[in-house]
């Protein structure tokens, strides 16, 4: 293969990787003293995800019904990470409500959006920087008996500033997808760490 095409395969490589999503959803890190398997947890209860978003809204109807749109979505979030949990091969039991009366040793999944706008699809398609979407949410782990922390991940998207067919198709919905995926990968690997 000569310099050239290598040149024109790295250029069309660097150019799809700045298309793709911006941010991340980062590994979990675990608190000072938490365990470091967290194997012992038989159930893990995921809560609904609050909403801390600070919306520049001044309109009364319209921060009503944003705020309704956040708070669905931190029930939406939630359901996403419980399901993706339930997936994966170490699955424990998985609660989305509060468990009373039980023995087990249960871990809660907790958290907060900070961060939910929508965005403008066909703006993303036609124009850099314009009409992104971004979803950013803190992620923590604790025990429910005592309410220790025990890991915490953040999650921080928002679509490819440069626009395009790829940045129109990137929204909240795919970002929490995301991000759920990651937290039940990330649950996984700490409930079973390489030995």
């Amino acid at each position: 293969m000569t310099n050239i095409a290598l040149l024109r395969i790295s250029f069309v490589l660097a150019i799809l990787s700045l298309l793709t999503a911006c941010g991340t959803t980062s590994n979990m890190k675990q608190a000072k003293g938490a365990p470091t398997s967290l194997s012992d947890y038989s159930v893990v209860y995921v809560a609904d995800f609050s909403n801390k978003t600070e919306p520049k809204i001044r309109d009364v109807g319209k921060l009503e019904i944003y705020q309704q749109m956040v708070n669905a979505a931190g029930i939406e979030f939630a359901n996403m990470i419980g399901t993706n949990i339930e997936k994966t091969k170490s699955a424990p039991a998985v609660l989305r409500a509060a468990p009373t009366g039980s023995d087990a040793k249960v871990l809660r999944v907790e958290g907060e959006i900070t961060l939910f706008k929508r965005g403008n699809a066909f703006a993303k398609m036609m124009l850099p920087f314009a009409g992104s979407t971004k979803f950013n949410a803190n992620v923590r782990f604790v025990d429910q008996a005592t309410g220790a922390l025990v890991g915490e991940i953040l999650v921080d998207k928002n679509s490819s500033p440069l626009g395009g067919g790829i940045a129109a198709t990137q929204t909240t919905n795919s970002f929490m997808k995301g991000a759920a995926d990651k937290i039940a990968e990330q649950l996984e690997i700490a409930r079973n760490p390489k030995q």
